[in-house]
């Protein structure tokens, strides 16, 4: 520290016990011996300290953010703190506190117990509807009409979901490519309904598609959170350039900002559409974005208050889950490290606890009995990542 600061009080303003995560990036883990062994040299020299992460947290909602690179963040903010995500006390706080002891006087109190965990048990969800079921809900102003694709902060919107629509108004013989060079994180190519493919600002941006003209081609546009350190922290989201088929700059643009968080807050336990669910032919392991509902299983008879859980999503791919219309973050679970959702105490009811899941690639739900979720008592955010994605 003496190095950057001759003179003067000797202040580390970020200690970190931990560090964070990213999708498909092993889960980061620093040793307790570590951390103490570099906190004590500190402290020995009489240098102030201030540690980040002491406690781990959670990214709900769209909060994630992401590295240059571009590296997107996990929903679990845990970081391997002393205090976990969930409050609890681990044998990392308890040996950091041993070295502080040596040089200051902590109180002689008991350590605060972890906080009660409940297993809720499994849930069984249904399919409430596709993205083109509730298209008219989830943007009830409809779309905006360009010439081009504008970008999601000219929308109006800061986070979420949006759909670019254009008809396709060229004649083209063969299969063509079709990029999008400038995805905002990622897009969902749908044709006529069909689910064709993913592109990702991560590349590839483009891909080969069979159409014609007067199909409709549908690009469903994730954000996946915004780089938050360094140069590039002004990013833009949605589609930020020119589309092109054939080297053919597409033209006349329908936009539609999915207004998923105030949709989902207004589906009650055990609602369901009122008509036929669109299931439209999928590709290869691809299909539509669909929302699926469930409630959850009430309190045992012996547990009369809601207590803190996790949510299993082991079997679905990737997207956003909520509770009782409380947004708990982007689920990936075919990316991994993270499995669990966090899911406190406080959202919850005693019973008719609703959740959903706006599930944008594949769900496990061939059969009824393998369309579920688990709520279990532990954080599971440590599960092997592919070794490509």
């Amino acid at each position: 520290m003496r190095k950057f600061q001759p003179h003067g009080p000797l202040v580390n303003s970020e200690f970190y016990p931990g560090w964070f995560d990213h999708w498909g990036m092993n889960h980061s883990k620093v040793a307790a011996d570590k951390v103490t062994f570099t906190l004590d040299k500190m402290l020995a020299a009489g240098a102030s300290v201030n540690m980040y992460m002491f406690e781990g947290g959670t990214n709900f909602g769209y909060w994630s953010g992401a590295n240059s690179g571009y590296n997107p963040q996990t929903t679990s903010y845990d970081y391997d703190a002393p205090l976990t995500e969930a409050g609890d006390p681990t044998d990392k706080l308890m040996a950091i506190r041993s070295v502080i002891k040596k040089y200051a006087k902590i109180p002689d109190i008991p350590m605060p117990p972890a906080t009660q965990k409940l297993a809720y048990g499994q849930t069984q969800l249904t399919a409430y509807g596709s993205l083109y079921d509730v298209l008219d809900k989830l943007t009830p102003y409809g779309p905006i009409k360009t010439d081009y694709p504008i970008t999601m902060e000219a929308m109006q919107q800061n986070f979420g979901y949006m759909m670019y629509r254009t008809t396709i108004a060229i004649t083209v013989k063969n299969t063509t490519l079709l990029d999008i060079p400038g995805i905002k994180d990622q897009g969902y190519i749908i044709i006529n309904k069909v689910p064709m493919g993913i592109v990702n600002r991560n590349k590839p941006t483009g891909l080969n598609v069979t159409v014609s003209k007067g199909d409709i081609l549908d690009i469903v546009v994730g954000n996946q959170g915004r780089i938050n350190y360094g140069s590039l922290i002004a990013d833009m989201k949605g589609i930020i350039s020119n589309v092109t088929l054939g080297g053919t700059i597409l033209k006349g643009f329908e936009i539609y900002s999915l207004q998923l968080d105030e949709f989902v807050s207004n589906i009650k336990p055990k609602s369901v559409l009122g008509f036929a669910i669109t299931r439209p032919r999928h590709q290869a392991q691809l299909s539509v974005p669909t929302l699926y509902t469930g409630t959850m299983p009430d309190l045992p008879p012996d547990i009369t208050q809601p207590r803190d859980t996790f949510l299993k999503m082991s079997g679905w791919t990737k997207g956003q889950a909520f509770i009782n219309g409380f947004n708990l973050g982007r689920y990936w679970p075919a990316r991994g490290p993270q499995i669990t959702l966090y899911v406190p105490a406080t959202i919850l009811k005693p019973k008719d606890n609703v959740i959903v899941l706006f599930e944008l690639e594949t769900a496990p739900c061939n059969t009824a009995s393998s369309c579920t979720v688990d709520f279990i008592d532990r954080a599971i955010l440590n599960a092997t990542v592919p070794s490509k994605h």
